[in-house]
């Protein structure tokens, strides 16, 4: 009976040390998860602040996790927008719209990336196709106007326009786009 006190005590004196020495089941993995969240979390706040390069060191960070992988790579995508690195945003937005080739928001970034790069006769293109099916989106319409009046094609600018001041009457940026059409133009 002696023996198997001390056995008994041996054993309690042990515990301790075996949930020290031991580590707790997926410690590893909830470590990790709450690294990428935080890195995900400083990536916000310096996107926030408009620290833009700053975020994308961390939203690059973000990239490892399966869970933030797809928030991180277009929030790295916003952010090369707003730094103005037109070829990097093009081919994010690009990549983005192979996942997901209906999204609006996608294919009229690429537009607006594509009109900030020069390339208006492809953002005419891609506005002129988002135009056709999103007829009810008012900003497509204004943004296809503004990049035929950049490209002086001010035939097509003035029939789009007569289209959006019929559909669009109220809209704030109207009298700002009929000033931006030359008179003789129209």
């Amino acid at each position: 009976m002696k023996t198997l006190k001390i056995c008994f005590c041996l054993l309690l004196g042990m515990l301790p040390c075996f949930f020290c020495c031991t580590s707790i089941p997926y410690e590893r993995s909830l470590a990790e998860k709450n690294l990428f969240e935080e890195y995900f979390s400083l990536a916000e706040a310096y996107k926030k602040i408009e620290k833009y390069e700053k975020a994308v060191v961390y939203y690059e960070k973000s990239l490892a996790s399966e869970s933030f992988h797809k928030y991180a790579f277009y929030e790295i995508a916003v952010c090369n927008v707003y730094l103005k690195n037109w070829e990097k945003a093009a081919a994010s937005f690009n990549e983005l719209l192979e996942n997901d080739p209906e999204n609006i928001t996608l294919k009229s970034s690429l537009a607006y990336i594509e009109a900030m790069r020069g390339n208006l006769a492809g953002a005419q293109t891609l506005y002129s196709a988002l135009y056709e099916e999103n007829p009810d989106d008012s900003s497509v319409l204004k943004n296809l106007i503004l990049v035929l009046i950049a490209q002086k094609n001010y035939t097509e600018a003035s029939e789009k326009l007569v289209v959006f001041e019929e559909r669009f009457p109220y809209e704030d940026s109207l009298q700002e786009l009929k000033k931006a059409i030359p008179e003789d133009s129209k």
